[in-house]
């Protein structure tokens, strides 16, 4: 079958056109039947299937109860997305619907996609991938075309579930007055790992066998539930075994509710209402979300408060200690050993900059501390411009991957550390080996792919996979690891 594709040659084929006329598949769930359909490839493929209750706004997610059921109809449609803003600096030049999907915005956004290989149902045990998209955690869906899983799950005889999960102000808005803990898009994502963990087996998947992986904020993202995993009570294993860290995680500890009260009011005043106001938190909840998009997408907030991040609330990561000294004195790493975490892989590509200079256009030393205050507090900000003097590439990438590694290595973690030095020429923004363009490699996104671009990804795959084997066996980084800098154990492409 011949796919449409844009001017680049990428396809554009969305998973809920190729599924209209293809063949069902049921399976059975602990909250009653769904259909899916195959796709071309043979590959069973369930979309928008529900892993919490519809969700209130600016609150945690709750799991399904045990009596829930799902809704009798067929899930292979792209319906909905998370509401957010349009104004996606990294997107351009790309369709919007090929980011979120054919669908409409809606708050009901806490789903996932699932997709088994064409020899399931008959196959079962599998290997597990959890992905979590990027953008910043203020836009995408896993409806994105770069998260489509049928031509990876075929190929590697792999389940992946593509993650759903609230952004931007719905996800990540927080204030200690009104007491606003925020971090609701990373609860999302550890709800959908219960879930997986529970469930996936239904889908031919291997519980004890899940790894989270991530791209740019969905890397951040899987250093987040790391975090999060390491101080699970005593016993409480993590819903996971491994995890992959794609250009990007933690760099610093996140602003704290207090410090992040101004952008509430910023908020709150951007849609004319009084933040110091006793009811201002309901009356936000009642405003349209496309209201909300609205403000934050023509900078009503600010270009430094209109990024909504994840917050140091000392509940979802603690008071004590700080996360990064935490990370940084191993114990962190020990105590994922603890919880069954195996391996950990991170790393970044050469040019990773070209991305974040379209997506934060910069002109003068001003225009750069704005946009680093959108990510990182004050004192961050001014170490940074102390030692950078340069757009955000270096701090938003490699500095948070390489301390990662090297807090891995030292703590005796294993660990594999990757570096992109190719990626297709047909995918490279002005030739640029930046930012994202190694997705297809990772996806196996084999329509965009040339025949021996495919082989190339199937080489590096299978190198990963191998380094991975090798680290998990040893128990520890491998010997290799001094290499860079202390970097890792790992593949240069």
């Amino acid at each position: 079958m011949k796919l449409p594709a844009d001017r680049t040659g990428q396809s554009t084929m969305h998973l809920d056109e190729e599924l209209r006329e293809s063949e069902r598949i049921r399976v059975q769930t602990a909250f009653g039947c769904i259909t899916g359909a195959r796709a071309a490839n043979g590959a069973a493929v369930f979309l928008e299937v529900p892993y919490a209750l519809p969700p209130v706004r600016f609150a945690d997610p709750e799991p399904l109860p045990a009596d829930f059921r799902y809704e009798d109809k067929e899930y292979t449609r792209e319906h909905s997305y998370c509401p957010q803003p349009h104004n996606d600096g990294q997107a351009q030049g790309k369709l919007f619907e090929d980011k979120v999907g054919l669908g409409k915005p809606s708050e009901n956004c806490l789903f996932m996609n699932i997709v088994s290989p064409p020899t399931f149902p008959a196959e079962q045990g599998l290997p597990v991938k959890v992905y979590i998209h990027g953008g910043f955690l203020q836009f995408g869906s896993p409806h994105g075309l770069g998260s489509q899983a049928q031509y990876i799950s075929a190929e590697r005889s792999e389940v992946w579930v593509n993650v759903g999960y609230r952004l931007s102000a719905f996800g990540f808005l927080a204030s200690d007055s009104p007491p606003l803990s925020g971090n609701f898009g990373f609860r999302d994502q550890w709800l959908a790992l219960l879930w997986i963990k529970d469930n996936i087996s239904s889908f031919g998947g291997d519980p004890n066998r899940i790894e989270v992986n991530g791209l740019s904020a969905g890397a951040h993202s899987v250093h987040q539930l790391l975090h999060f995993a390491s101080h699970l009570p005593e016993g409480v294993p993590a819903p996971f075994t491994s995890a992959v860290l794609q250009s990007n995680s933690i760099v610093c500890a996140p602003r704290t509710p207090a410090e992040l009260r101004p952008q509430f009011a910023a908020l709150c005043e951007a849609l004319k209402i009084d933040p110091a106001s006793p009811d201002a938190l309901e009356r936000l909840r009642a405003v349209p979300a496309e209201d909300i998009t609205r403000v934050i997408e023509t900078d009503a907030l600010g270009i430094e408060l209109g990024t909504f991040r994840g917050c140091w609330d000392g509940k979802w990561l603690p008071e004590s200690p700080n996360p990064m000294q935490w990370q940084r004195s191993g114990g962190f790493a020990r105590s994922l050993k603890t919880k069954g975490v195996k391996s950990i892989v991170v790393g970044d590509l050469t040019e990773e900059w070209y991305l974040y200079s379209i997506a934060h256009p910069v002109k003068t030393v001003e225009d750069i501390v704005a946009n680093l205050t959108r990510y990182f507090p004050q004192d961050m900000v001014h170490s940074l411009m102390q030692h950078y003097g340069e757009p955000p590439s270096p701090e938003e990438v490699h500095l948070p991957v390489r301390m990662l590694a090297r807090d891995l290595y030292d703590a005796g973690f294993p660990f594999v550390r990757y570096e992109i030095r190719w990626t297709p020429e047909q995918l490279r923004p002005e030739g640029y080996v930046t930012h994202g363009s190694d997705r297809a490699l990772w996806a196996f996104r084999e329509p965009d792919l040339t025949e021996k671009q495919q082989e190339i990804a199937k080489s590096w795959l299978s190198r990963v996979s191998e380094e991975i084997e090798a680290v998990e066996s040893a128990g520890e980084a491998s010997a290799g690891a001094q290499r860079n800098a202390g970097a890792g154990r790992g593949p240069e492409y």
